[in-house]
């Protein structure tokens, strides 16, 4: 990693009020309170009023709020549907990528801003074009892939006339962030300078001369012009304050909180960082939070508080690791958002990868058509034994209620552990979908790596689950053999390995030693299975879950531990006596079916082991599981 700070943030320091401009001259600059006023006259004006469609695109052009923006957008959109105008439509669009791209869901940011240019296009809307590829380049600046960005750049400077002074004046902005992203520091400063000149002549837009200063003081600051670099960096702050533009504040003053810190001022550093952490977090912007992670960290290192240091470091890494792999790591209702956008708008997507798209998510289709169809077989073989048994009901009836019991555990059993990696399949296709967009072919063949290997963990599971399910006669089969701990723990781990990245949740095994059970295999696996799957589910992201095993003379002492929500005292007396089992949902929706635990305790006994549970609210859970030992099973076979 560069000493360089991480300067995928700075793609955030790209003049945010420019679509106004493109949109229409007599627009300024992104304001807070401009927005706030026009949502009190949009307010006051009756539906079917055609101006209510100027007021929403320029409510959402002014938000400081990404959440705002979004709102407004959608508003504009639908409104812009009903009466089938394109111009309209294309700013809906691209407000909606740009509130998307702010909150850093960039797959469907990407998805809108392609239907933005493509409605543009159709409207013949030269500037709303240049406003397209504008947003494209900042995505694309976002995740780091600079050469692209500079090349929807140049497209968008492609149709601007020579009465477009404002329009240029914000390309070369974002065109210098671009060369100061690539270490062009020279090239960035006359862009900046080259920007700041027809500003200053139009004298009318305060937002871009703020950024302008703000952007010439980081270059500086790379340049060593340190005091030059505090000096416009203050400016543009106190701007963008009096504007009441949060992010570019959040920013600056991050960037100052590193100039400090490079002149030894680590106090006054510490107290900018944190000024725009809280705004950062405030706000949600990702990138923002992620970089002042990663200056805390240095500050608190310069300040020989290493365990603090450490802390903001490990934050850094994951939200780094977070945004670098977003489409797998985004929460499932943005995915969600960016499939029904697609759907929805799929008349105006013009992208070239659409066919090779559509490929991709019939054969992934197939693959989870071939595991729902298994799951229907057996389903059908149980109905057809069901109605051969029904003439001898009367005689049978204590035998079939035992059997009937036993199938509806196998099939939650079943259920259950099949729910998790299946519901891994959509970070996974959304990941699929970002890649053919960006034509991006060696990531495609990782991701069919990958899975490969999560259908052939999963077709494993389901072979077991099944063959476990044909080999029952009534009850649950108990046969006691040797079993490795260690390789189950590993097994478990790459099973629900998918799942808990879905999550941003660390998920690790961690046994010291070689432990054999006398148990049995399908039970045991089930237990564990359904205690890690718990763990996941009531964990936040960023967490941790992991499987821990010692022993002592008799038993392996086996702990499943989250650092989750935690349960009160009085559930846990509950859940001492198997009462209050019921489903709740996790952190991330997850919906259960409420047998999970009640099985763990039931397989436990059987196996002629016991089970402890310590939690704590708001920390995390431990589950004990004591299971005998196979040495202590030999020694005494041969006494």
């Amino acid at each position: 990693m560069s000493d360089k700070p991480n300067h995928m943030t700075s793609s955030y320091l790209k003049y945010f009020a420019f679509l106004l401009i493109l949109f229409g001259i007599e627009s300024n600059a992104q304001n807070q309170f401009q927005a706030d006023s026009l949502i009190e006259v949009y307010n006051k004006l009756p539906e079917g009023d055609t101006a209510r469609f100027n007021l929403l695109k320029e409510i959402a052009n002014n938000q400081n709020d990404p959440r705002q923006k979004l709102k407004f957008a959608s508003k504009l959109i639908e409104e812009a549907k009903k009466v089938k105008s394109l111009r309209y439509l294309h700013h809906g669009y691209v407000n909606e990528g740009q509130a998307y791209r702010l909150m850093g869901d960039f797959n469907v940011a990407i998805y809108s801003l392609f239907k933005a240019l493509a409605i543009a296009e159709e409207d013949q809307y030269d500037k709303g074009i240049a406003a397209a590829n504008t947003a494209l380049a900042d995505v694309h600046s976002i995740v780091g892939n600079h050469t692209n960005s500079i090349l929807y750049y140049k497209e968008a400077m492609k149709w601007l006339t020579k009465s477009d002074s404002t329009l240029l004046a914000i390309i070369l902005l974002n065109m210098g962030d671009e060369y100061y992203l690539s270490s062009m520091y020279d090239s960035a400063l006359v862009s900046f300078q080259s920007s700041l000149a027809i500003y200053e002549n139009l004298g009318n837009d305060a937002s871009g001369l703020a950024y302008n200063l703000g952007n010439i003081g980081l270059v500086q600051a790379e340049l060593g012009n340190l005091e030059e670099a505090e000096f416009n960096i203050k400016a543009a702050i106190g701007s963008l304050e009096t504007l009441g533009d949060h992010y570019g504040s959040a920013i600056f003053l991050s960037y100052l909180a590193e100039i400090y810190g490079k002149k030894g001022y680590l106090k006054q550093a510490k107290v900018l960082a944190d000024s725009s952490m809280s705004i950062s977090q405030r706000y949600g912007l990702k990138a923002e939070i992620r970089d002042n992670s990663r200056r805390l960290a240095d500050i608190y290192a310069m300040s020989s508080d290493y365990e603090t240091a450490y802390r903001y470091h490990q934050q850094y890494v994951q939200l780094k690791d977070s945004i670098s792999n977003d489409e797998i790591l985004s929460q499932m209702e943005n995915l969600e958002s960016a499939f029904e956008l697609a759907k929805k708008q799929s008349e105006v997507d013009l992208l070239t990868a659409e066919q090779e798209y559509q490929s991709t998510v019939i054969n992934a289709t197939i693959i989870i058509s071939i595991i729902l169809v298994i799951l229907a077989i057996v389903i059908l073989m149980y109905y057809r034994n069901k109605a051969r048994t029904n003439a001898v009901l009367e005689l049978q009836k204590q035998k079939l209620e035992e059997l009937n019991q036993t199938k509806d555990k196998f099939f939650s059993i079943i259920s259950h552990d099949l729910r998790g990696p299946i519901n891994s399949f959509h970070g996974i296709s959304s990941l699929i979908k970002f890649f053919v967009e960006a034509k991006d072919m060696d990531q495609l063949l990782e991701v069919a790596d990958d899975i490969d290997q999560s259908v052939d963990r999963l077709n494993n599971l389901l072979n077991n689950l099944l063959s476990w399910a044909m080999k029952q006669q009534g009850q649950f089969p108990n046969v006691p053999e040797k079993v490795n701990l260690n390789e189950l723990a590993q097994e478990l781990v790459e099973t629900l390995d998918n799942m808990a990245q879905g999550k941003n949740i660390e998920l690790s095994a961690r046994i010291d030693e070689q432990i054999f059970l006398w148990a049995d295999k399908n039970t045991t696996m089930t237990i564990l299975r359904n205690l890690v799957n718990n763990a996941l589910k009531f964990t936040m992201p960023g967490g941790k879950v992991g499987i821990a095993a010692t022993r002592d003379k008799k038993n392996a002492i086996i702990k499943i531990y989250d650092t989750g929500l935690g349960m009160p005292a009085d559930k846990l007396v509950l859940l001492g006596k198997l009462q209050d089992l019921s489903s709740t949902y996790g952190t991330g929706g997850e919906r259960g079916l409420g047998l999970g635990l009640q099985l763990v305790y039931e397989f436990v006994e059987m196996n002629n082991g016991k089970i402890e549970v310590d939690s704590v609210e708001k920390i995390g859970t431990t589950f004990t599981v004591y299971l005998p030992l196979f040495d202590e099973v030999t020694e005494q076979v041969t006494a």
